[in-house]
């Protein structure tokens, strides 16, 4: 009885954050936690859907510059992982005063972007990796929808940048972490 009771509190949780501009984490009584986003498609994504995928989830900014210069490497990588189970997600941090949905439909139209642009404006979950803003900042999830491994923070030459994502996808998609 407890447990649908936790379970029927969990479900009402969930609804009222479904209804909020930025859905975050909500941990449940069996202990799990679901990710979910708002995309600026108004669809909402979550992590659990995933399941059975990896899944890397790149925290940025429109402003951030080494943000735009990552954004070209993962569309890179993208296509590269295209025929396996990898999932890419963009996940702006900027509030809605600083970028609306609009604006952020246009930015990834300018950037030719194909990987989802999501918001979690009140970084809810992305302080779950980070206390401070750094950015890109990029939470690799396994197959389970576990987060793996530790956060990667920080871009640097392309090259460099796509061998070390290369690296931590390959040891997903091969069962080692």
């Amino acid at each position: 009885m407890a447990d649908r009771k936790g379970s029927a509190i969990c479900s009402l949780i969930h609804a009222a954050l479904l209804i909020a501009i930025a859905v975050g984490p909500i941990v449940c009584a069996d202990g799990g936690a679901e990710v979910k986003f708002r995309g600026v498609d108004g669809k909402t994504y979550d992590l659990a859907r995933f399941r059975g995928k990896v899944v890397l989830v790149s925290f940025g900014a429109s402003w951030c510059a080494p943000c735009l210069v990552e954004l070209e490497a993962l569309e890179e990588l993208k296509r590269e992982y295209a025929s396996k189970p990898v999932e890419f997600l963009w996940v702006s941090i900027e509030t809605e005063e600083e970028r609306s949905d609009w604006t952020l439909r246009n930015f990834a139209r300018d950037n030719r972007l194909t990987i989802p642009v999501l918001r979690d404006p009140r970084q809810v979950v992305y302080s779950r990796f980070s206390s401070r803003v750094r950015m890109p900042l990029v939470i690799f999830f396994d197959r389970e929808g576990k987060p793996a491994g530790k956060p990667h923070v920080g871009m640097a030459t392309p090259e460099v940048y796509k061998k070390v994502i290369r690296q931590r996808l390959d040891a997903l998609l091969e069962g080692d972490q």
